[in-house]
């Protein structure tokens, strides 16, 4: 099973500096995709809890805040709120592969943390890390460090019961998320010595005293309460809580799934009514919470919402999934339908955070109703991944002009006009100031508004991204890049080579370490100077590079997977891959192919190629590949072909991932003298 290895931060901190002046980009975001505001864009900052945050907008927890790069890109491109991927006391799962299918609408089978508990608390740190050298950098950040547009929140999220949360691994998780100074000490002693500048900044150390809590899986109510009592008042932080589709009932979410949006191929889970929490008791738990909440200085606000669960009916995930997780379209409607109901039953003054098919269309209508944050999943893995983001804030920025709104206030105002309306209500609620109360208001609107767009219904959305016939090898695709900007984990990259066509014959070794040519030619060829890989510690096989890829295959499987080290390219085996090291003698390309082993390591001096198939090794002219030795590792019986189109392949995965003229993960540790 493939998993998730985070990178060492020294060449996570190599790229965030000397990618964007060789390439114009960031991890492979380009920077005409980077969050860059205008002078005189509205003030969009607003507060999350006690702390203030630039804007609203956020990646949910889930596949795009896991790792330290996750973080940076969505900093980057406009995120101000970042939802820290939930993390529970089992931490080592078997999750199905592929895992997301973003085909048209969305659907999951993922649902917590794929890291350790330590590792996660270590990519948390290393992404706020890199977020500061980004923030503090004159060449690279677009906004001053000081600049309320820059301020960031981290919120963490937790689940799934009391039991596991009170658990010492979730517990030392919470501990280091609160004083992370050990981790900042040792990740500051890994920035390389290129970039000493970075180890002298003062990096925060309180990096998160709010969480989100997940209890997805059939949590009953009283211990909704008991995990927010203990979070509030043993941990002494803000809570928000997730709330659950189905609590809008079983008529009106289906009545919406089927009738309105006309989703009729979809079954809702029938445990998932009697599993969480009822909308009743919803009602009660948040009328308990704000007063316990508010007797120790503490908030309490409540996340709509968590993905839908339905049956699975397709044939993307493998049939053991009896259930996956809806999202995108639909779940906009639904979930802004249940918080339109939870909000007119609890009043405006409870905090709400909003997740349900969150994307650039509808961002600016769902700022109006107040919610913070605004966190979105589903729209990032599409074509442009994080490079959608800005598009939010930009259309946000131009109907808050539009309206003559300065801020985020004035807007709640001023989008439906309900100013005076909020006015009046005012009265009624004590403590609640009118943008507040033209928030809720909205929310009113937004839905009924929603439930008659015909973008969300069933037939605008069944298109399937297009197919060519053609089909991906190790070489040369139509090198259309849609798979990179789709991996949350920045996992896909590409890398030049030359455009070369020549014929080839392989090698025969008899007993005797005699050689010849073989009587048959081959064909080797490359066309396009551009060429895609996939980095395979940064590649959980999700399978969404496949879904937007126009060729057979998928990326994740056909184009060639680099991993970082030997121990992850050996523990993945049997699966083809290739790993490179820095070997005494030179540089060393290890691959496996079709469950065969080859090396090639190409000599300091540039001068030859060594090549063994772990049976047979041959010595090269670098030049012009000449045979200059061969030598017999094993007893042979008979006859041996080494195989010089894998050699030819070596060579030039070997030259092209190295090529200093682009910046990668697998060749960004020997990018710097100190590397």
């Amino acid at each position: 099973m493939a998993e998730l290895i985070p990178a060492p931060f020294q060449d996570l901190v190599t790229r965030l500096f000397c990618e964007p002046a060789l390439q114009d980009s960031v991890f492979d975001l380009s920077c005409r995709n980077w969050y860059n505001p205008r002078v005189d864009d509205p003030d969009l900052t607003v507060r999350f809890h006690a702390r203030a945050a630039g804007n609203p907008l956020g990646p949910a927890s889930g596949p795009h805040t896991q790792v330290a790069q996750n973080i940076l890109l969505s900093y980057v491109a406009g995120a101000r709120i970042l939802e820290l991927k939930t993390v529970q006391v089992k931490d080592k799962l078997d999750i199905p592969r592929p895992c997301i299918d973003m085909t048209n609408i969305g659907y999951n089978v993922e649902w917590s943390q794929e890291l350790a508990i330590a590792d996660s608390l270590r990519e948390y740190v290393a992404g706020m890390m890199l977020v500061e050298m980004f923030r503090r950098s004159t060449e690279l950040a677009p906004v001053p460090y000081e600049h309320p547009g820059g301020r960031v929140v981290y919120d963490m999220s937790v689940g799934y019961d009391l039991a596991g949360i009170q658990s010492a691994k979730v517990q030392r998780f919470m501990d280091g998320m609160r004083d992370a100074i050990e981790v900042i000490d040792r990740l500051r002693s890994d920035i390389p010595g290129a970039f000493n500048f970075a180890r002298d900044y003062d990096y925060p150390t309180r990096i998160s005293d709010s969480v989100t809590l997940s209890t997805f899986h059939g949590c009953p109510a009283d211990e909704v309460e008991g995990i927010c009592e203990f979070l509030i008042a043993a941990r002494d932080v803000d809570v928000i809580v997730k709330m659950n589709p189905p609590m809008l009932g079983k008529d009106r979410l289906e009545h919406l799934l089927h009738d309105v949006l006309g989703y009729t191929e979809l079954t809702v889970n029938p445990q998932a009514y009697t599993s969480g929490l009822s909308f009743d008791e919803s009602l009660e738990l948040c009328r308990r919470l704000t007063d316990f909440a508010a007797a120790r200085n503490r908030r309490i606000g409540f996340k709509f919402s968590n993905t839908l669960e339905v049956l699975n009916h397709k044939e993307f995930f493998t049939p053991d999934n009896e259930v996956m997780y809806l999202s995108g379209q639909p779940l906009h409607v639904i979930t802004m339908t249940l918080t339109d109901a939870f909000r007119e039953a609890v009043g405006p003054g409870v905090g709400i955070s909003f997740s349900a098919g969150v994307d650039a269309r509808n961002f600016g209508d769902t700022v109006a109703c107040g919610f913070v944050p605004i966190t979105v999943s589903t729209d990032l893995l599409r074509p442009g991944g994080y490079g959608r983001l800005p598009r939010y804030l930009q259309r946000l920025c131009d109907a808050m002009r539009e309206v003559g709104a300065r801020g985020l206030n004035q807007y709640l105002l001023k989008r439906f006009d309900q100013g005076t309306e909020a006015e009046r209500r005012c009265a009624d609620h004590r403590g609640v100031d009118a943008a507040c109360m033209a928030g809720r208001l909205n929310t009113s609107i937004v839905a009924r508004n929603v439930r008659a767009e015909p973008r969300y219904r069933a037939e605008n959305n069944r298109k399937v991204p297009k197919r060519i016939d053609s089909h991906l090898e190790v070489f040369d695709c139509i090198t259309c890049d849609k798979c990179i900007p789709v991996c949350p984990n920045a996992a896909n990259f590409t890398y030049p080579t030359p455009i070369v066509a020549f014929d080839y014959q392989d090698i025969l070794v008899d007993q005797a370490g005699n050689t010849h040519q073989a009587a048959q030619a081959r064909h080797f060829e490359i066309t396009e100077e551009a060429q895609i890989a996939c980095y395979a510690d940064f590649c959980n096989e999700c399978g969404n590079c496949d879904t937007f890829c126009p060729e057979y295959g998928g990326p994740y499987i056909k184009k060639p997977s680099f991993f970082g080290t030997v121990e992850s390219w050996d523990a993945a085996a049997p699966r083809d891959g290739f790993v490179i090291t820095n070997a005494t003698s030179g540089f060393r390309i290890q691959g496996r192919i079709q469950g065969a082993t080859y090396e090639l390591t190409r000599g300091r001096d540039v001068g030859r190629d060594i090549f063994t198939d772990g049976i047979v090794q041959a010595v090269f002219a670098a030049a012009d590949h000449r045979l200059m030795s061969i030598e017999l590792l094993k007893p042979i019986n008979g006859q041996h072909r080494l195989d010089m189109g894998v050699y030819h392949t070596l060579r030039h995965l070997l030259d092209g991932v190295l090529d200093k003229s682009r910046i990668n993960q697998v060749n960004a540790a020997y990018f710097t003298d100190s590397g």
